[in-house]
C-alpha cells in the first residue's frame, strides 16, 4: 500500500509558555508526543511559525500571551489547534475569536493534557489507511443516509469505471501529469499499459494514493481516465487468476504500524474494512504508517490476507504481480473488502488476519438501492456527489458537480440533478442566495422538460422552502412546502418518507409561529411515518426525534426530552463519525437541555466541543457557530459572568447581522438576550430598553403577523419599566402583549401565562393583592388544564399564589403551597436547581414574616449552600442568600454576625460590578440597617447617602427606589432623635412616592406612619394625627385584610389621642385594635397584651382605677405565659401595675410588683445600673408609705450609693439625700421619745 510519507504528513507541535512554568508542562507534553518545540518568547515562536508552509500546527499556550496573540491574529490564524491554559482560576474567561481555531480553554492542567492527547489521536486517525464499516444489521436497515469513507471508496470505484474514457479525457490526463509530475507520463500511453505504468512510476502512485486518502476531487477528476484504465487492467488480470483454477490464496507481509494505528485495528476486529487507496504488498513494503511518530512507537506485525476465489467469484479484484515476472507482489483494487478476523501475538510478532469478502459489493448495492428508493433512476455519478455532501465534504462535492456540469451536454438527463446538487451544497454551506439560484434553474429545467417532471419538482420545491425558512421568510417557505406536499400526495403513498420530510418542515414553521402544540402533533405524525418506512432506524428518524425534543424544550417540558435525544444520538453514531453536522445539531439540543437543568459545566463542555466541530465543518461566520456562542453566553449569564456573556452575545449578533439580511427572528432572539443581561446583570435600563426596542422594530417591520414574538418584546420592555419601578408604563406594555396573544391564540392558551403573570406581579407590587391573586389563579387553571398535576410550571404557580397569601397573613396555606411546589421541583430538577433555591427562600420569607427566625435561617442557609455548589463561591449569585441570612441575623439582634454577611455580599458585589452598580447600593443600605440598630447612626447615614448618590446619579429614572432610600435616611435620623431632619427626608420621599406610585400604595401608607411618628416626637400631635388617619383610611379601603397593620395604625392614633389628653378617644382606638386582633390574629397574645397595657395606662390617667388595674394584670398574665416574651416587656407592665396601685394608695400590692421588677433588673443589669437604683428607690417609697421606715431608709441608702456613681443623676441624688435626712430625723425623734 503506497502511503504518504511521514514528512508529507508532518504536524508541528508547539508550546508557548512562560519560562518559570514551562518545565513542569514539558514533562506532561513529552509523555504525549516528544516532538513538541518549546518557546517562552512570542517573537521566537512567530519566527518559527512563519517558516512552516502547508503543514498543520498544534499550539499549547498560556493566558499570559492572549493579548499578544490577538495582536498577531494574522500569524496565529494559521494554527489549526490552539489550546489555552489559565494559570489563575479566578481570572478564567471563555474566549472566542472568529479568526482563531481555539480548541479549548482550561483551568486544570490535567484537562489540558487529556484534551491535547485526544486531539493528537484524532489527527492520527485521519492518516490511518483503513476505513471500517459496522455491518450490524446493515443489509436490513436503510443505508441512504449512511456516510463514511468505506462507502466513498467503493462508490468512487464504480464512478471511475463508468466515466467516459475518450480522447478528451485522455488528453486531460496527459496535461495534468506533465504539469504536476514534471515528466512525460508515457508518450505512447495506451489503456492496457495502466498497470505497468502504475507499478513503475512511484510518483504517480504517491499522487493517486494521496488524492484518494484526502478525497482530493481536483486530482482524482483529472486522473479519472487512468484510474478507469487501471481498474480495468486489474479486472482482466484477476479474471485470468480465476480461470486458472486456483481456489485459495494466502498473502503474508511483514510491516510496521504505529501504536495508534495498531490499536485502531484492534478496536475494530470483526468489522469489514477497505483501504483508502490501492493496497500494494511486496517484500520491500515494511512500513505502512503515515503518522508523525518516533521509532519506539512502531509495532512489528505480520499482515495475513486469505482470498477464497471459489466463494468470492468475481466480486473483488486483485492481481498477483508475480505473473508479470515481477517480485513477489500483490495489488488489490479500490473496491476490495476484507473482514478483520483477528489480531493475536505469536512470538513477539503480532499476526493480523484478514479475509477478503464480497460484502463490500453487497453493501454498496444496498446503499444504491436505498438511495433509488428515495430518488428513482438517479445515476451513480449523482449518488457519489450526494454521498460527499452527506459526509460534510461540501467543497469537494461542489467541485465534483461543477466538473460534471462543465463536461455534460446541455440536454443530458442528469443536468437537472447536477444543478440541484450544487444548490444543495450551497444550501448546506449557508450560501442561500447561490442555493436559490441553482434550485430555480433546476425547477425551470424540470418544468420545461418533455414530459414535465412534476414528481421530481417536489424535492426542489421542498429545498426552496427550506432555504426560505433559513433566511427567515417563514410564510413564503410555508407556501412552497404546501405546494411540495400537494405534489407528494399525488405521486407518493401517504407513508412515504418524503411525506414525513414535508410534515417536519411545516412543523418547524409552526414552531417559528410559536404554535408548539401544532408543531408537536405534526412532528409525531412525521415520526410515525418514518418509523414504519425505515423500520425504526434511520438518520431522518434521529432528526425527527431532535425536532420533537426542541419543541418540548420550547414548551418547558423536559421530562421526555433526554430520551428522544439519546435515541437520536444512538442512531447518528451508527451512521456518521463524531463530527457530523446532524450530531452537532443534536448535541446543541442536549447542551441546551443541560443548561435548562442548570448543569452548567456539562452544558459548557458540550458547547465547547461542538463549537470546535462546527468551525471544522462550516465556513467562518456561519449561523450555527453564532447559535453555539449564544448557548455559551447563556451559561455565562446564569453564572453571573455578565461582561463575558455580553461579549459573546455581541459577537454572535454581529455574525447573524452579517449573515442575514435585513432581519431574522434569530436576531430578534439574540437582541432580547442582550437586553436581558443589560437589565438583570448590568442593571443598565437605557441599554436594555434600546436593544429590546430594536428587536421590536425589527418584528413590527418584517414580521407584523408574528404576534407572539411581538408580545414577547412588549413583555421585555415592560420588564425594564417594572425594574425602573415605572409600574403603570410596564402595565401598558403587558396589556398590549396580552391583547395580541389573546387574539393570536385564545384566552386560555398556555402561551398567555407569562404575560398574565407579569401583570399579576405589577398588581402585587402595587399592593393590589386581590387582583394579583385572581390572575395567579387564572394561570394555575390554564396550566392544570394543559399539564399533569406534577408539571414544573404548576410549582411556579403555587409559589406565586403563596406570595399573595403571605401578604394576606394566611401563612399556613402559603407554607403548604410552597412545600407542594418544592416536592414537584425536587422530582423535576436535579437537587440544587435555582428553582428549588428560590422556593426555599420563599419559605424562609414566610417564616421571617412570622418572626420564626430560626426556621427562616435554616431555609436561607440551605439556599446559600445550594447556590455555592451551583455557582461556586467566586460568583455573584450567592449575594442574595448572604443578604437573606444577614437580615435574619439582624432580626435576631445578632448584629455583628449580620454585618459580617452583608459585608461578604458587598465584597462579592464590588468584585463583579462597577462601583456605581445598583447591587452595591443595596449592600450599602443593608449594612446601614445594622449600623442603625447598633446605634452607629453617623456611619449608617454615610452608607445610606452613598447608596442614594449611586441611585440618583446612575439610575435617576428609578424614582421609587430613590424614595425608599430617602425613607431609610429619615428612619436613621429619627432613631438619632434628629426629628426635624428626619421629617424633611420623609417629606421628600413622600413627594417622590406621589409622583411614581398610586396613592393607595403600601409605601405611601408606611411613609404616612413614619411622618406621624416624627410629628409625635415633635409633640405636633394634630399633624401626627392627620398622617396616621390618612394611613388608616388607605388601609381600610385598599388593604382590609391587613388586620395587623390596621391594628397598628389604630394603636398609633390611640397614642396620639392619649398625648392630646383625649383619653376616651384613645381607649376607643385601643379597644378597636384589640377586637381586630382577637378576631383575626388570636394567637398574637403579645400584641394584645401591649394594647391592654396602654388601655390600663389611659384608664389610670382618667382615674378609673378598677378598670385601669384590670388591663395591666391581663397584660402581665399574657407576658409571663409567653415563651417568646422578653423580660423588658414584663418589666414595663410591672412598672405600670406598681404605679397604678401607688396612685390608689395600694402600696402593699405596689411593693409586690416592685420587688418582682427589682429581681428581673438585678438579674439582667449591672449592679450599679441606674434602673436598679430606681427600683430600690421605688421599693423604699412603698415601705415608707407602709410605715416601715427602717426598711425604707435602707433602700433609699442603697439607691443613693448607685446614683452617686452617675454624675447626670443629680436630681435623683438630691431626692434620695432628702428622703434619707427626713427618715433619719423621724427615726431619731422616735427613739428620743
Amino acid at each position: 500500500m503506497e502511503m504518504s510519507t511521514i514528512d508529507e504528513a508532518h504536524m508541528n507541535f508547539i508550546c508557548l509558555y512562560p519560562d518559570n512554568e514551562i518545565e513542569d508542562l514539558k514533562t506532561h507534553l513529552y509523555e504525549i508526543n516528544n516532538s513538541f518545540r518549546f518557546h517562552t518568547n512570542i517573537q521566537s515562536c512567530i519566527k518559527f511559525m512563519e517558516l512552516i508552509k502547508n503543514e498543520k500546527i498544534l499550539l499549547v499556550t498560556s493566558d499570559f500571551y492572549i493579548p499578544q496573540i490577538l495582536s498577531h491574529v494574522d500569524i496565529f490564524h494559521e494554527v489549526n489547534f490552539l489550546y489555552i491554559f489559565y494559570s489563575n482560576k479566578d481570572q478564567y474567561k471563555y474566549i472566542f475569536h472568529e479568526d482563531l481555531n481555539i480548541v479549548g480553554i482550561y483551568d486544570k492542567i490535567s484537562l489540558l493534557i487529556l484534551s491535547t492527547q485526544e486531539q493528537i489521536i484524532s489527527i492520527n486517525k485521519q492518516f490511518h489507511q483503513w476505513t471500517f464499516f459496522n455491518e450490524e444489521n446493515c443489509l436490513k436497515r436503510d443505508l441512504s443516509k449512511q456516510a463514511n469513507d468505506f462507502l466513498w471508496i467503493h462508490l468512487f470505484h464504480r464512478v471511475i469505471t463508468q466515466f467516459p474514457r475518450d480522447k478528451q479525457a485522455k488528453q486531460q490526463l496527459m496535461d495534468y501529469v506533465r504539469l504536476y509530475l514534471k515528466e512525460n507520463f508515457e508518450e505512447e500511453y495506451e489503456s492496457n499499459d495502466a498497470l505497468y505504468c502504475y507499478r513503475k512510476n512511484s510518483s504517480l502512485q504517491k499522487m493517486i494514493n494521496k488524492a484518494l486518502q484526502t478525497k482530493d476531487i481536483d486530482r482524482l477528476y483529472h486522473l479519472q481516465y487512468f484510474l478507469g484504465d487501471l481498474s480495468e487492467c486489474l479486472s482482466r488480470e484477476h479474471q485470468q487468476i480465476v480461470e486458472s483454477g486456483i481456489e485459495n490464496i494466502v498473502f503474508s507481509q511483514e510491516m510496521k504500524l504505529s501504536k495508534n494505528e495498531f490499536n485502531y485495528l484492534k478496536e475494530n476486529q470483526g468489522k469489514f474494512l477497505s483501504t483508502k487507496g490501492f493496497l500494494f504488498l511486496n517484500s520491500l513494503s515494511t512500513n505502512l504508517t503515515s503518522e508523525f511518530i518516533q521509532n519506539k512507537d512502531l509495532v512489528d506485525v505480520v499482515l495475513q490476507i486469505e482470498c477464497n476465489l471459489k466463494e468470492m467469484g468475481n466480486n473483488y479484484i486483485f492481481t498477483d504481480l508475480t505473473r508479470l515476472n515481477e517480485k513477489e507482489e500483490v495489488l488489490f483494487d479500490l473496491n476490495t473488502t476484507f473482514r478483520l478476523e483477528s489480531i493475536h501475538q505469536d512470538k513477539q510478532i503480532w499476526l493480523i488476519k484478514m479475509i477478503a469478502t464480497n460484502d463490500g459489493e453487497l453493501i454498496i448495492k444496498k446503499y444504491i438501492e436505498d438511495t433509488h428508493r428515495q430518488i428513482e433512476n438517479v445515476s451513480i455519478s449523482i449518488i457519489f456527489g450526494k454521498l460527499m455532501c452527506d459526509m460534510n465534504e461540501w467543497n469537494q462535492s461542489q467541485k465534483y458537480f461543477e466538473y460534471l456540469l462543465n463536461d455534460l451536454s446541455s440536454n443530458h438527463e442528469d443536468l437537472a440533478w447536477i444543478e440541484h446538487s450544487i444548490g444543495q451544497v450551497h444550501h448546506w454551506k449557508g450560501e442561500w442566495t447561490e442555493a436559490r439560484i441553482f434550485y430555480d434553474r433546476t425547477y425551470d429545467r424540470m418544468m420545461k422538460a418533455d414530459p414535465t417532471r412534476i414528481k421530481d419538482s417536489a424535492l426542489v420545491l421542498t429545498n426552496i422552502g427550506e432555504v426560505l425558512h433559513l433566511q427567515g421568510n417563514y410564510e413564503e417557505s410555508y407556501e412552497f412546502h404546501q405546494k411540495a406536499l400537494a405534489i407528494l400526495k399525488e405521486y407518493y403513498s401517504p407513508n412515504h418518507a418524503y411525506m414525513a420530510n414535508s410534515l417536519e418542515n411545516i412543523a418547524r414553521i409552526h414552531r417559528r409561529r410559536a404554535k408548539n402544540d401544532e408543531a408537536l402533533i405534526v412532528l409525531r405524525e412525521a415520526l410515525k411515518i418514518r418509523e414504519e418506512y425505515y423500520n425504526d432506524y434511520h438518520v431522518d428518524i434521529a432528526m425527527n426525534l431532535n425536532q420533537i425534543a426542541i419543541t418540548l424544550l420550547c414548551q418547558g417540558d423536559y421530562n421526555e426530552v433526554l430520551d428522544y435525544l439519546n435515541r437520536a444520538m444512538s442512531i447518528y453514531k451508527k451512521y456518521y463519525q463524531s463530527d457530523h453536522i446532524y450530531m452537532v445539531e443534536t448535541l446543541q439540543t442536549i447542551a441546551h437541555l443541560l443548561y435548562q437543568q442548570e448543569k452548567f459545566d456539562e452544558s459548557f463542555n458540550i458547547y465547547k466541543r461542538i463549537l470546535r466541530m462546527a468551525k471544522n465543518i462550516y465556513p467562518s461566520g456561519h449561523f450555527i457557530i453564532a447559535e453555539i456562542l449564544l448557548g455559551i453566553a447563556n451559561i455565562r449569564n446564569e453564572q453571573g459572568m455578565y461582561d463575558e456573556s455580553l461579549e459573546l452575545y455581541r459577537q454572535a449578533v454581529t455574525m447573524l447581522m452579517d449573515y442575514y439580511s435585513p432581519a431574522h427572528l434569530d436576531i430578534v432572539y439574540f437582541l432580547n438576550c442582550i437586553g436581558y443581561v443589560q437589565l438583570h446583570g448590568k442593571v443598565d435600563y437605557e441599554k436594555a430598553l434600546e436593544v429590546h426596542q430594536q428587536a421590536l422594530t425589527m418584528l413590527e417591520t418584517y414580521y407584523p403577523s408574528y404576534s407572539s414574538h411581538i408580545a414577547n418584546c412588549f413583555n421585555h420592555i415592560g420588564n425594564v419599566k417594572k425594574a425602573q419601578n415605572q409600574n403603570n408604563e410596564a402595565l401598558v406594555y403587558y396589556n398590549l402583549a396580552l391583547k395580541l396573544l389573546e387574539d393570536y391564540f385564545s384566552s386560555d392558551h398556555i402561551q398567555l401565562t407569562t404575560t398574565i403573570i407579569n401583570i399579576a406581579h405589577i398588581f402585587f407590587t402595587q399592593g393590589n393583592y386581590d387582583d394579583s391573586l385572581v390572575l395567579y389563579e387564572r394561570v394555575l387553571k390554564i396550566r392544570q388544564n394543559k399539564y399533569p398535576s406534577d408539571h414544573i410550571s404548576i410549582s411556579y404557580s403555587f409559589n406565586n399564589i403563596a406570595r399573595v397569601l403571605k401578604k394576606k397573613n394566611n401563612f399556613d396555606k402559603a407554607i403548604q403551597l410552597q412545600q407542594q411546589a418544592l416536592e414537584i421541583q425536587k422530582k423535576y430538577f436535579p437537587f440544587g436547581h435555582s428553582s428549588i433555591i428560590y422556593t426555599l427562600e420563599y419559605i424562609g420569607y414566610i417564616y421571617k414574616d412570622q418572626s420564626k427566625t430560626s426556621k427562616a435561617l435554616d431555609y436561607y442557609e440551605k439556599a446559600l449552600e445550594m447556590r455555592t455548589n451551583l455557582y461556586s463561591t467566586n460568583n455573584i449569585k450567592p449575594v442574595t442568600s448572604l443578604n437573606d441570612i444577614g437580615n435574619i441575623l439582624s432580626k435576631q439582634r445578632k448584629y455583628s454576625q449580620a454585618l459580617e454577611f452583608f459585608q461578604k455580599a458587598l465584597i462579592i458585589s464590588e468584585t463583579f460590578n462597577p462601583s456605581n452598580h445598583v447591587q452595591i447600593a443595596e449592600s450599602y443600605i443593608l449594612i446601614a440597617s445594622v449600623l442603625k440598630k447598633q446605634e452607629k447612626y453617623n456611619e449608617a447615614i454615610s452608607f445610606q447617602k452613598k447608596a442614594l448618590e449611586i441611585r440618583e446619579k446612575n439610575y435617576p429614572s428609578d424614582r421609587l427606589t430613590i424614595a425608599h432610600y430617602l425613607t431609610h435616611i429619615g428612619s436613621t435620623l429619627y432613631a438619632q432623635k434628629r426629628y426635624n431632619d428626619a421629617l424633611e427626608f420623609y417629606q421628600q420621599s413622600m413627594k417622590v412616592y406621589e409622583e411614581c406610585v398610586p396613592q393607595n400604595s403600601e409605601c405611601i401608607v408606611n411613609n404616612f406612619n413614619s411622618i406621624g411618628d416624627t410629628f409625635s416626637k415633635l409633640e405636633q400631635y394634630d399633624e401626627a394625627l392627620d398622617a396616621y388617619e390618612q394611613a388608616l383610611l388607605i388601609q381600610k379601603k385598599h388593604y382590609p385584610e391587613s388586620y395587623i397593620d390596621i391594628a397598628s395604625s389604630l394603636i398609633d392614633i390611640g397614642h396620639t389621642k392619649y398625648n392630646q389628653m383625649k383619653l376616651d378617644d384613645a381607649v376607643d382606638y385601643y379597644s378597636q385594635a384589640v377586637v381586630l386582633l382577637k378576631e383575626f390574629d388570636s394567637t398574637n397574645h403579645l400584641q394584645t397584651a401591649t394594647i391592654f397595657y396602654w388601655i390600663g395606662t389611659t384608664l389610670n390617667e382618667q382615674g378609673s382605677f378598677d378598670r385601669a388595674i384590670e388591663y395591666p394584670e391581663q397584660c402581665l398574665k399574657i407576658r409571663e405565659a409567653s415563651l417568646s416574651s422578653g423580660e423588658s416587656d414584663i418589666m414595663l407592665v410591672l412598672s405600670c401595675l406598681s404605679e397604678t396601685h401607688q396612685a390608689h394608695n395600694q402600696y402593699q400590692l405596689a411593693l409586690t410588683y416592685e420587688m418582682k421588677l427589682f429581681l428581673i433588673r438585678e438579674k439582667n443589669l449591672s449592679p450599679n445600673h441606674q434602673n436598679i437604683a430606681q427600683s430600690l428607690s421605688n421599693i423604699g417609697k412603698c415601705y415608707e408609705h407602709l410605715n416601715q421606715l427602717k426598711m425604707a431608709l435602707e433602700y433609699y441608702k442603697r439607691a443613693l450609693s448607685i446614683y452617686v456613681q452617675h454624675p447626670l443623676s443629680l436630681i435623683e441624688q438630691v431626692t434620695m439625700e432628702d428622703n434619707i435626712d427626713r427618715l433619719s430625723t423621724i427615726l431619731n425623734n422616735l427613739q428620743i421619745q
